[in-house]
């Protein structure tokens, strides 16, 4: 793709930011986080993105300095209960890597021989994921950052909880192997970028802060424009906005299903739960045979759906990072009700900006009331909206990024 010059004045670091997980403001949180950022850090540093993958979203076409689009390999998924079975020991017993770190080995030989030609023509490379991390070479000139979305090693270790038999056995090493992968990682890469201080003590310690900078807490942010918020609407419609194949979400939607949404609906039996969002998975569309629930693939916009929400849910059993779409929700006005680990990293306390609970119980008849109780929700959506305007605008976010970035470009002289 020929590259799109941007005329600049004086000298600006000059970055090479390599994803397979394409920028894009309609994409799930991954997407939609490097393409805020890129768009504001372009005022204060030249990019080039390196992609394996195809751009759709021409506003970061124009932003970038140049755009290098590489086909990916196609994904080869194991056939059959047998091979799926040999796919995993060999994973956690031949190879010892996370699961996506395996996955992602085709797309780093990919990746590998333009890197080798033009990694040293920039001060800084920003690789995305942990998955990708292996392409750092042995010799090299620019200083090489590692931007970790999630933490496997944690991960595995909180959906160890009440699993049994071959699956405990797999996550138990699996969740060894990434932590001693996730250790070799932070110690090769200059810098390591985290979208929570949660996720920067496992991978760093508990002194992060005070490791010379080179673990850098950048979290996730919202866009206030987008998500104006609207008038809490009177249906009791609850809604779940999520990429519907990550593994954490639909852990998370099935729980919520199982254990909260029946208490729900013995309270308000006019309740309804949508899931709404990219690629459902069949356990998803399983869901839809239980009464009340009901999924909506694929939308094109989500900002509509938030604002036809009465209540907004992060129902996470698993995970790390931060939830994007939990901070649109809060941007637009709505109630959020989530689990510790699906609220983590976004500094709210239950009660206040949200409603932070773990139980199905206790879960539930925060919700009911929400249904049912206007002042309480506007209350509480009041305060979330206040919340996110005052500390995850993405303009604010992106100067802190660009002031770690700045601060680590080489010094000549």
């Amino acid at each position: 793709v020929p590259p799109n010059r941007r005329t600049t004045t004086g000298p600006r670091p000059r970055v090479l930011w390599v994803t397979a997980e394409p920028p894009d403001r309609n994409g799930g949180g991954g997407n939609i986080r490097q393409a805020m950022l890129i768009d504001s850090l372009q005022r204060r540093v030249d990019i080039t993105l390196l992609l394996a993958g195809q751009l759709d979203d021409e506003q970061i076409r124009r932003s970038v300095d140049a755009v290098l689009e590489l086909a990916p390999p196609r994904r080869r998924r194991a056939r059959g209960r047998a091979e799926r079975r040999l796919h995993d020991l060999s994973r956690v017993l031949v190879r010892r890597q996370p699961a996506e770190a395996v996955d992602a080995a085709r797309v780093r030989r990919l990746l590998r021989p333009t890197l080798d030609r033009i990694a040293d023509d920039f001060d800084l490379v920003v690789v995305q994921h942990l998955s990708l991390a292996p392409v750092l070479p042995r010799r090299r000139r620019a200083r090489w950052l590692l931007e970790v979305h999630n933490v496997p090693s944690e991960r595995a270790r909180q959906e160890l909880s009440g699993t049994r038999g071959r699956r405990r056995w797999l996550l138990t090493r699996e969740a060894a192997n990434a932590r001693r992968y996730e250790r070799r990682v932070v110690a090769s890469y200059d810098s390591v970028i985290t979208v929570s201080a949660e996720d920067a003590e496992i991978l760093a310690g508990i002194d992060f802060e005070r490791d010379g900078g080179r673990v850098i807490v950048v979290p996730n942010g919202v866009e206030i424009s987008a998500n104006a918020p609207s008038p809490l609407p009177s249906e009791p419609n609850i809604v779940l906005p999520a990429t519907l194949n990550y593994r954490p979400n639909v852990l998370g939607a099935v729980w919520f299903c199982d254990e909260v949404l029946p208490l729900i609906r013995a309270k308000v039996p006019s309740a309804q739960f949508h899931l709404v969002g990219r690629n459902p998975v069949p356990e998803i569309y399983a869901l839809t045979r239980r009464p009340g629930v009901e999924v909506h693939p694929n939308v094109a916009v989500m900002a509509p759906w938030l604002a036809w929400a009465r209540v907004v849910v992060v129902p996470l059993q698993v995970g790390t990072g931060t939830r994007l779409k939990a901070l649109e929700a809060m941007a637009a006005g709505r109630p959020v009700v989530g689990t510790t680990i699906g609220l983590e990293g976004l500094d709210v306390i239950d009660g206040v900006q949200a409603r932070v609970l773990d139980t199905p119980s206790e879960m539930a008849a925060a919700i009911a009331e929400l249904l049912s109780d206007d002042t309480k929700s506007s209350a509480l959506a009041d305060a979330g909206h206040r919340h996110v305007e005052s500390n995850f605008r993405w303009e604010a976010l992106a100067d802190r990024y660009a002031d770690a970035l700045e601060a680590k470009v080489p010094r000549s002289g």
